[in-house]
């Protein structure tokens, strides 16, 4: 029981470290805007072609971007979901905790 909870506190130690240091991205359709943001979901990066200045009037690019930063934290959220979910399929359950007996 004690090499299992071991390796389950390594897993979540190692799920924490990836967990912090998480970034995803989204692209438009057209590929003139890309956004990336942190593990928080926080805009990191912009990148906008000048061809998207031309193309899109500031509403309609205010919206995009919006709706980018939405799309890759998104994405996080399944990035942290995968990961919790292998650690989650480590844990003890109660009859490695409790030696199997029952009182």
């Amino acid at each position: 029981m004690l090499e299992k909870l071991d390796r389950q506190r390594t897993d979540l130690a190692r799920a924490a470290e990836q967990l912090a240091t998480l970034t995803a991205r989204a692209v438009s359709t057209d590929r003139l805007i890309e956004v990336t943001v942190d593990a928080r979901g926080l805009l990191v990066d912009l990148q906008i072609e000048p061809a998207a200045l031309r193309r899109h009037r500031a509403p309609v690019l205010a919206e995009l971007i919006t709706d980018l930063v939405a799309a890759a934290d998104q994405q996080l959220r399944h990035q942290r979901e995968h990961l919790l979910a292998a650690v989650a399929e480590t844990a003890p359950g109660y009859a490695d905790v409790s030696g199997g007996n029952r009182t």
